[in-house]
């Protein structure tokens, strides 16, 4: 686990369960003093262990009633091509989580938009002018069963 003891395993469990827990009770669930569980949380945000904290938002509910899995093959493997794919996924604010994989496909996305129209606009104005893929694959998702951590914060698309 990194250097973290079980007391450090229990603070990011229950951040993770209630990230808005005040000190003082995350104390008492851990069993410290109030300082000990301030000092342990900072050294973890300092470490990179806890790297922000997020409001839990569900897509449909702020006008991404539309989401996709999105598999991506690109012309080239070279190493610029596949730095320059990356960032552009990393900046789309469509993408919710973007992973780089081995396999049949080099990039695997969660995608949310608004319907079937923004998506055709996702891929026509974003991604085809990128020039860099050479197949992509959509699946819809019909109900996400779990998510195991908060997407990235939406702007609800007028």
């Amino acid at each position: 686990m990194n250097g973290m003891d079980a007391i450090d395993a229990k603070i990011v469990r229950s951040l993770l369960t209630e990230g808005r827990i005040t000190n003082t009770r995350l104390a008492r669930q851990v069993g410290l003093s109030e300082s000990a569980t301030l000092e342990r949380v900072r050294r973890l945000e300092t470490s990179g262990v806890i790297q922000g904290y997020a409001a839990r938002i569900e897509p449909r509910q702020v006008g991404r009633g539309l989401e996709v899995i999105m598999a991506f093959t690109l012309r080239n493997q070279n190493p610029a091509e596949v730095a320059r794919f990356g960032a552009a996924m990393v900046g789309f604010e469509e993408v919710l989580d973007c992973a780089q994989v081995l396999g049949r496909f080099d990039f695997i996305a969660h995608i949310a938009v608004r319907d079937v129209p923004a998506l055709e606009n996702f891929i026509n104005e974003s991604l085809i002018p990128l020039g860099l893929i050479d197949r992509m694959e959509s699946l819809a998702v019909l109900k996400m069963l779990k998510r195991a951590h908060p997407p990235l914060p939406l702007v609800a698309e007028s």
